[in-house]
């Protein structure tokens, strides 16, 4: 009887355990589904409650466009725990199970390494566009690689499926808008604190306004992340200006620096006021990449005309 028990007891505790991909590598989540989860950036936090996991999610952190998060300590009604990225003992102290993270950073600088968390028995999961190897060519392929995987690990495939129809139908719709016109010249702005700060061929931004009708002006340049100063921009001269609303460089904090900058002033886009304000976290690869890419396929349409 007891042999029995011992039995029943190791087939119940082999079955909450889960191997999974991410990053090319194989990973093994021990409670399955995960009851504490914590999300280490905005959008992956966006990730789980778009896939209805709402509830095993604990706790936030690093928040980058929601200024009233940072108010109210609570970001769409799940808890903050940090600003920034939690110090070891207040993460620790939460006791969860999966942390996933949305960018590389976030297992750099902020938890840890991921396979310090496995000997603590905490499972991990990087978003698969912010992987450092085996990152998918395409960002929206890692967002659907996302959805799959991790609808496996909250048992929510139901919710990845329907998620992933909806990203190839807004995809098919902004494609459908960005054939009726030429494609625009666009420069997208991420920070003006420290130069223009932008990204270059290898950021999910040129991927993002590709899908809808136009080109990032500075889509030759082979890296990720590209800063370029003023006459460098007039020189480009763009036919749209992309602005990030982030709580470290608002939309609007931009807006005034170009209107009051003594040679950017003079830019095509910002006399003819062809400039679009979008949520930082709608510019990285997530569950609502497609969704942006059809509303800046309408505005891109619309400024064509």
């Amino acid at each position: 009887m007891k042999h029995a028990l011992w039995l029943i007891l190791l087939l119940s505790t082999g079955s909450h355990a889960l191997d999974y991909r991410n990053c090319g590598e194989t990973w093994t989540l021990r409670q399955l589904p995960p009851q504490r989860i914590l999300a280490l950036n905005q959008h992956a936090a966006d990730m789980v409650l778009a896939l209805e996991a709402g509830p095993a999610l604990a706790a936030v952190s690093y928040i980058d466009d929601d200024t009233g998060a940072l108010t109210d300590n609570r970001y769409r009604g799940v808890p903050l725990l940090s600003r920034k990225y939690p110090s070891p003992e207040v993460f620790y102290a939460g006791r969860y199970d999966l942390v996933i993270g949305g960018f590389y950073s976030a297992f750099r600088d902020g938890v840890g390494p991921r396979r310090d968390l496995v000997r603590h028995g905490i499972g991990s999961y990087l978003l698969e566009s912010a992987c450092v190897t085996d990152r998918p060519a395409s960002g929206f392929s890692a967002i659907e690689q996302d959805l799959r995987t991790l609808g496996r690990l909250l048992d929510r495939q139901p919710q990845a499926e329907r998620l992933i129809a909806r990203q190839q139908e807004d995809l098919s719709h902004a494609h459908q808008l960005a054939a009726g016109h030429p494609p625009l010249k666009v420069f997208y702005l991420d920070s003006e604190t420290r130069g223009l700060d932008s990204e270059g061929k290898q950021g999910f931004v040129t991927e993002l306004i590709a899908n809808a009708g136009g080109r990032n002006v500075l889509a030759d340049i082979d890296l990720h992340r590209v800063t370029v100063d003023a006459e460098t921009l007039l020189q480009l001269d763009p036919d749209v200006l992309l602005l990030a609303d982030a709580v470290w460089s608002t939309a609007a904090a931009k807006r005034s620096y170009l209107a009051r900058h003594p040679a950017l002033s003079h830019l095509r886009a910002i006399k003819e006021k062809r400039l679009i304000d979008l949520p930082f976290t709608h510019l990285v690869a997530g569950e609502h990449s497609a969704r942006t890419a059809l509303y800046l396929a309408r505005e891109l349409a619309e400024m064509s005309d």
